[in-house]
């Protein structure tokens, strides 16, 4: 919805109900009805469009993932292979990124070991290929997490604050707000033809998640979360930092929210 705001009028919206999740949609803004898992895809109004947008929810958390963001997204893009795309733009996920200790970039190789990041990693692939083959410029941004409105930082401290928190939170924080994680679809649907593939989607604050929800807790009054272990004050983070500089130097996306210590 934030990004329909933000392209406005002449934007085409798929939903799997067809409607939009606020009472009416933006002036301008068209619904249809789409769902990802049917074996044929009622496309309609979608050819007419000029880009296509994929951001893929996963509605029923016990759903199967592969079929929706694998196989759904194959199915959409080889039934619409006909329509004349100027360009693709796919929703991906840093959960694409292996557990590795440092900072990385677009063009690691290595797989994740988790089986959400696998699927991730696979509809990533799906995407690209078919730019290759059909000749549409594709691009695959990898949000981390994503947080603002309706999805303040604090929430998950409000609601497992009553038992210690897995681990040690000495890892560091890949996170994107929502604005920026805008700024980037837009720009990326905007962007000249020889742009695309991988593109890394997160802000510049990498403070590790213990540190990020002692600050949380001190703003809502609160005592410091629990974790199942302790580490020294000096103890050095452990754990991946996606970079942003493709982002920046190739999106051209400077940051609205460029850190997220002081957010609750």
């Amino acid at each position: 919805m934030a990004l329909a705001r933000a392209l406005g009028p002449g934007t085409l919206v798929a939903t799997r109900s067809g409607q939009w999740r606020e009472g009416a949609p933006p002036s301008g803004v068209h619904m249809h009805a789409l769902d990802l898992t049917a074996s044929t895809l009622d496309l309609g109004p979608l050819r007419d469009c000029d880009a296509l947008h994929i951001a893929v929810a996963p509605g029923d958390r016990s759903a199967d993932r592969r079929a929706l963001y694998v196989e759904g997204t194959r199915r959409l893009l080889e039934q619409s292979a006909d329509f004349g795309w100027s360009r693709v733009v796919y929703i991906g996920s840093t959960s694409a990124l292996p557990a590795v200790d440092g900072w990385v970039g677009e063009d690691e190789a290595r797989r994740p070991d988790t089986e959400r990041g696998a699927v991730q990693r696979d509809a990533e692939d799906v995407v690209l290929a078919h730019g290759r083959r059909h000749g549409v410029p594709a691009t695959v941004l990898r949000l981390g997490g994503l947080y603002g409105p309706g999805r303040a930082l604090g929430r998950l401290y409000r609601k497992r604050r009553e038992g210690p928190l897995q681990g040690d939170g000495n890892m560091p924080t890949n996170l994107i707000h929502v604005d920026d994680a805008v700024q980037a679809c837009v720009a990326a649907l905007r962007a000249p033809a020889h742009v695309g593939g991988l593109i890394h989607v997160v802000d510049d604050d990498h403070t590790t998640r213990r540190a990020m929800y002692d600050a949380i807790a001190r703003a809502d009054g609160q005592p410091a979360l629990r974790w199942e272990r302790e580490i020294a004050p000096e103890a050095a983070p452990v754990g991946k930092r996606v970079s942003n500089l493709t982002m920046k130097t190739v999106l051209g996306v400077r940051l609205k929210h460029p850190t997220h210590r002081w957010r609750t």
